[in-house]
């Protein structure tokens, strides 16, 4: 991913909305399953990137460990700065790590066109003990491919139904899948539109210049309260698009 990302990336996943409600999702999952276990979680990031969720779930009463993995220098860099515990490994090769997990994380790891997505879920499944978690994060629908995909290295978006392949070959059951961002998809379709009719134009800023910026306060906390609508909603009605998947299966060893 471009260095410009990975800056842009530290400066707002802890206040900009998208991520705040990313980190509300996982976060709840992870919490219902210690409650399930009956115990504070042992926890993996594959891919942590700069660290933000990390930093969300570090003080929670039901985290025992968080621990992260990237093979970006700059990103583990970052984590390193903000005291997170992290090594240096590629999520293509995790069976270099020895621990087992509770439940392993993965967001938006498995589009970027460095990661093979079968090889990578099965060092996931590897890691995870018998009954273990996975939740996963991956951005969806390829018709809302645009250059914001191409300046973090996003070489592919998904559908429910190879994901659920890729998964399910991987040795884990699926317990949960689903899109959310659902009410915001028409806004992101505009936008590839509108970069389809102008790509004959030069970009604003060159290559290396970041579309990640923090909206204004009151857009931010709008936005924010509009996902939360969004997942209370999705509990009893399923989503019929939106840009990102999010799946939650399980080891299919006895817990």
């Amino acid at each position: 991913m471009l260095a410009a990302e990975y800056h842009a990336m530290a400066a707002i996943e802890q206040q900009h909305w998208w991520y705040r409600s990313l980190h509300d999702r996982v976060t709840l999952r992870l919490a219902r399953e210690a409650r399930r276990l009956g115990r504070p979680l042992d926890v993996l990031d594959a891919g942590c990137g700069t660290g933000g969720l990390l930093l969300a779930l570090r003080d929670r009463s039901f985290i025992a460990s968080c621990q992260g993995c990237d093979r970006d220098p700059l990103a583990l860099a970052y984590c390193r700065e903000r005291g997170l515990p992290v090594e240096a490994a590629s999520v293509n090769e995790l069976n270099c790590l020895a621990q087992r997990y509770d439940a392993v994380l993965s967001i938006d790891v498995l589009y970027h066109r460095a990661v093979d997505p079968a090889r990578a879920l099965a060092g996931m499944a590897g890691l995870l003990r018998p009954g273990g978690l996975l939740v996963l994060n991956v951005a969806a629908m390829p018709c809302l491919q645009r250059r914001h995909d191409d300046r973090v290295m996003g070489a592919r978006r998904f559908l429910p139904q190879p994901l659920r392949q890729l998964v399910e070959a991987a040795g884990l059951g699926i317990e949960e899948l689903g899109y959310w961002n659902s009410w915001l998809t028409p806004l992101l379709l505009v936008q590839v539109w509108a970069e389809r009719l102008g790509r004959a134009q030069p970009e604003l800023g060159g290559p290396a210049a970041s579309d990640l910026h923090p909206p204004p306060g009151w857009i931010n906390a709008l936005l924010l309260r509009l996902l939360r609508w969004e997942a209370r909603i999705s509990n009893h009605l399923p989503l019929p698009f939106g840009s990102s998947l999010l799946l939650q299966a399980r080891h299919c060893g006895f817990s």
